[in-house]
């Protein structure tokens, strides 16, 4: 059986989470195993990523770029709207107070 890894390029200034791994044995049910999010600072030739903290202190050792996750940022509400209004596609759908999904 050949075991292919996935290389992810990752790119400088970006925000990415970071596996956990001390809770690979400890399998909580609420509990997350991502940590972060981080900033992405070097990316290395062989998959290793150099990242910091929000606040800009650094990581000492860089990670494997397996242990990262791209980080998605949330939209502010502000931006939400800005995006609604400027993508014509989006429709906004009123909530059915009937429906049993609700």
């Amino acid at each position: 059986m050949i075991n292919i890894l996935r290389r992810r390029n990752f790119k400088q200034e970006i925000f990415a989470l970071l596996f956990d791994s001390k809770f690979k044995y400890f399998q909580g049910k609420f509990q997350t195993h991502w940590l972060g999010p981080y900033e992405i600072e070097e990316v290395f030739k062989n998959g290793a990523v150099r990242i910091r903290t929000i606040d800009g202190s650094k990581i000492r050792l860089p990670v494997n770029g397996h242990q990262l996750n791209i980080y998605q940022k949330p939209v502010s509400r502000d931006e939400f709207i800005k995006i609604f209004h400027d993508n014509s596609e989006m429709k906004l759908v009123k909530k059915n107070p009937y429906s049993p999904l609700t």
